[in-house]
Parts: structure tokens; sequence; C-alpha cells
């Protein structure tokens, strides 16, 4: 589905109201169901925080379909390294999203993600979050839903070769001895 983006020129009253005498084009794009910010960020070479700059009554948590959000005509991606987005599933933290990610801590994704709310993810967004699937790692990392009664003995028994310690240091931020049923953890598989 192709997006639209149309040429606005803010009005002589913003431009008295911010007090410049000079106008420079924005461009603009509507909201569609499914977006999120980052998406839209992405889609215009942009980041989070540059959206959250132009638009700043805009509340990252919901953006109603149909809002005009402004965006870089030009594009500036100031971004460093790739990214991934992260789903949010029932359950998620964003501790435990960290804790997902290798060398991903719980400060960078509040970097990456300005104004987002720990307390209030709501499921199906997407959280953005470094990529460091290009270094040189030999492990990969699958996903286990923590169900009624699961532990992490149990679990580790049932991936070849994972051992309770590895569960352990694959989610630092996790109380292993408390597990949330709908949560995720990261189960390191080689």
């Amino acid at each position: 589905m192709k997006k639209s983006t149309k040429i606005l020129a803010p009005t002589l009253a913003m431009g008295m109201v911010l007090g410049t005498t000079s106008f420079s084009a924005s461009a603009a794009t509507t909201v569609e169901s499914g977006d999120t910010l980052w998406g839209i960020a992405q889609e215009h070479d942009v980041t989070v925080e540059e959206l959250m700059e132009m638009n700043g009554d805009l509340d990252p948590r919901a953006i109603p379909i149909g809002t005009e959000i402004q965006v870089n005509a030009e594009g500036n991606n100031n971004q460093s390294g790739d990214v991934v987005t992260h789903t949010v599933q029932p359950g998620n933290t964003l501790s435990g999203i960290a804790s997902v990610y290798d060398g991903v801590t719980l400060n960078d994704l509040y970097e990456m993600n300005p104004g987002i709310d720990p307390y209030n993810l709501m499921i199906g967004s997407e959280v953005a979050v470094a990529d460091h699937s290009n270094d040189n790692s030999s492990t990969d990392v699958v996903y286990h839903t923590i169900q009624p009664g699961n532990t992490y003995f149990e679990i580790a028994n049932a991936y070849d070769g994972v051992t309770v310690e590895d569960l352990i240091e694959a989610n630092p931020n996790v109380d292993h001895r408390s597990l949330t049923v709908g949560s995720q953890i990261a189960v390191p598989v080689w």
C-alpha cells in the first residue's frame, strides 16, 4: 500500500507565533491503520526523536488513524548501525525485551525509542532494537512463551544442549523463580 505524502507550507500565523520570517516547505504523511511511529520514521528516513520534535503534541502510544504527521521532506537518517523491531507480545516488559537481544541494554531501548512508556507497552506495537546479528556470534536465540507450571529446568531440558545457567545468562532481567505465564524468554541455541 502506497502512502500519500503532501508538501505543506507553514501558515503566516504559525510563522508569527514562532517568530520566524522565512518559510520552508515540510512534508507530511497521514497515519493509516497499523502504522507505528517507528515505521513512519523508517519510511521517511528520520528518527522517532525527530518526528517527536516536529510533532510536539503527538502521543507516540496512541496515534489516531487519519492524523497528519510532519516529516522531514529532505530525509535525514541519524541512526548508526542496523536496527530491528520487536513486536510487543502479551507479558513483554522493556527490560525483558532488552534481555532477549544480545548486547542490548534497557538504556539502549530508551535511546532508540524516545517517549516510550515502559509501564504501558501496547501489545502489537513495535520497539526499535539495535541489531547485533552481524556480530560474529555462533549462538542463535529462540523465544519460549511461558506456560503454566514452566520452570527454567523444564525449559532447559526441552532444548538440546541448553542449561538452566544458559537461560539465566540470556535473561538477566527475568526472575527465574517467578515466571509470568504468557511472557517470553530467550533460549540460546547452538
